[in-house]
C-alpha cells in the first residue's frame, strides 16, 4: 500500500475502537500450545484497554516502507485456488466472526512461526470501511461512498514477564515489592488483508509488518501467503549486497570505489525523495554497474557482480536504496577505530602510505574536539 493509503487505514484505528466490533486473540506458550483464546467485545472494554489495543493495531501499520512495511504480491495462480487464500478470504468475508476460520489461522501461524522459544499472542480485528470517491480534478475525497472495504488486521505480540518492582501502597503509605506479572509487548509481526490500492480492495496483495529489519520470519510468509521465495529482511539484503560486491570486485573493492558508489546512491535517494516524498527510492542493477564502470572496474568483474546479484536476489533487477546503504551516514571501521561521517564528506576521505603503513586520512575541518574537549590541531613536524 502507498503511504497515503496506510494513513487512511490508521485513521480508522482511533483510541475508541468504535470502528471495530470485537478483538479476537490466541495466547500461545513457549511450547507452541494454545493456553487460551479470547473474544472481547469492544463495548465491554474500559477506555484504557481500548487505547492499548488501538496502539497494537496501529503499530502493524507503522515503520518505513520496504524495511518494516513490506508489500507482498500473492502468486496469481494461488489466488482463489488454494486453501491459504480461501482462508484469508473467509476471514475477511465473515469479519472474523467464524470461530473455525480463526482456529485454522491460529494453527497455521503456530505451525510455521519460530519465536525463539518466546510465548506470544495473536490478535485479530476486522473493520468495514465505506470508501469515498476521489475527485481526480482536485485530489480530494468526497463524502459519498461508492464501495465498501472489508479488511482484517493480524498482530503477533511477544509475551514478556516483567521484573518485580516497588510500588506505592496508599493504605500502608509505603513502597512495597510487587510482581507486575505477564505483559504484552508491541507487535513483532503483523499483516493486513486485503490491501487498499487506489481506492479499492486488492485481494492479490498483503501488507506485511516486521518490527525487526534483520528477521522478517519468511517461514510464516510462505505458510500464510504461498510465497515460496519470501523477500529478505532489509538488513540481510544489505549484508548480502555488501558481501557480493566485495567478493566480485576482489582487490578492486577500494575505499574510492565504495565511497563513490555509496555517495551516488545516497544522492539518488535524496533526489527521488525531494521530487516525491512518498515514492520508494529504487536503483536498477544496471545503474550500479554503470557507477562501477565509471570507477574503472573491468567488464569481467562487473559481469561477475551482476550474475552473483541475480542468483542471490532471485533475479531482482531493482533495489530499495535504503536497504543497500545508510543514506545519511557513512562508516569506516578498522580493528582499532571507527569513523562515521556524511556521504558527501566520505568522498574526501583518502588513503596514504606513510613509512610503510597505510593510513586513512579524514579532513579535520575548523572545529575538532576529543571526548568533548575542543582542541587545536598542530601540524606535525
Amino acid at each position: 500500500m502507498r503511504p497515503e493509503e496506510i494513513r487512511r487505514i490508521r485513521k480508522r484505528i482511533d483510541t475508541t475502537l468504535n470502528n471495530f466490533r470485537s478483538i479476537y486473540g490466541c495466547y500461545v506458550n513457549a511450547a507452541g500450545e494454545i493456553v487460551t483464546t479470547m473474544e472481547i467485545p469492544v463495548l465491554d472494554m474500559e477506555t484504557e484497554e481500548r487505547e492499548m489495543y488501538a496502539a497494537i493495531l496501529k503499530k502493524v501499520l507503522s515503520g518505513k516502507a520496504e524495511r518494516n512495511q513490506i508489500s507482498l504480491e500473492l502468486p496469481t495462480d494461488k489466488v482463489g485456488n488454494s486453501d491459504e487464500h480461501r482462508l484469508l478470504m473467509a476471514l475477511k468475508s465473515t469479519q472474523l466472526r467464524d470461530e473455525n476460520m480463526r482456529e485454522l489461522l491460529y494453527q497455521r501461524i503456530i505451525g510455521s512461526l519460530d519465536m525463539d522459544g518466546d510465548s506470544y499472542v495473536i490478535i485479530l480485528a476486522a473493520d468495514t470501511y465505506d470508501l469515498s470517491t476521489k475527485d481526480v480534478r482536485n485530489e480530494e475525497w468526497s463524502e459519498e461512498s461508492n464501495e465498501q472495504f472489508d479488511y482484517f488486521i493480524c498482530a503477533i505480540c511477544p509475551v514478556k514477564t516483567s521484573k518485580a518492582a516497588l510500588q506505592y501502597q496508599p493504605g500502608q503509605q509505603e513502597f512495597r515489592g510487587i510482581s507486575t506479572g505477564t505483559l504484552l509487548a508491541p507487535p513483532a509481526i503483523g499483516f493486513i488483508f486485503p490491501v487498499l490500492d487506489e481506492g479499492s480492495a486488492d485481494i492479490y496483495q498483503v501488507q506485511y509488518y516486521t518490527k525487526s529489519t534483520s528477521v522478517n520470519h519468511g517461514e510464516l510468509i510462505t505458510a500464510l501467503f504461498m510465497i515460496d521465495n519470501p523477500p529478505m529482511a532489509a538488513d540481510v539484503q544489505k549484508e548480502t549486497f555488501n558481501f557480493t560486491l566485495a567478493e566480485a570486485l576482489g582487490k578492486d573493492c577500494s575505499l574510492d570505489v565504495v565511497t563513490s558508489l555509496q555517495a551516488k546512491l545516497s544522492a539518488k535517494a535524496e533526489a527521488i525523495h525531494e521530487e516525491n516524498p512518498s515514492e520508494i527510492a529504487e536503483v536498477y542493477i544496471e545503474d550500479i554497474e554503470d557507477i562501477l564502470s565509471d570507477k574503472g572496474i573491468s567488464d569481467d568483474k562487473i559481469k561477475n557482480f551482476g550474475d552473483s546479484v541475480g542468483k542471490r536476489f532471485d533475479g531482482a533487477g531493482a533495489f530499495n536504496i535504503g536497504n543497500l546503504i545508510q543514506k545519511r551516514s557513512f562508516e569506516v571501521r578498522t580493528p582499532e577505530t571507527r569513523i562515521i561521517t556524511d556521504p558527501e564528506t566520505a568522498l574526501r576521505i583518502k588513503t596514504k602510505k606513510i613509512d610503510g603503513v597505510t593510513y586513512i586520512l579524514v579532513p579535520a575541518g575548523e572545529s575538532v574536539s576529543v571526548n568533548g574537549v575542543d582542541i587545536t590541531l598542530k601540524p606535525s613536524e
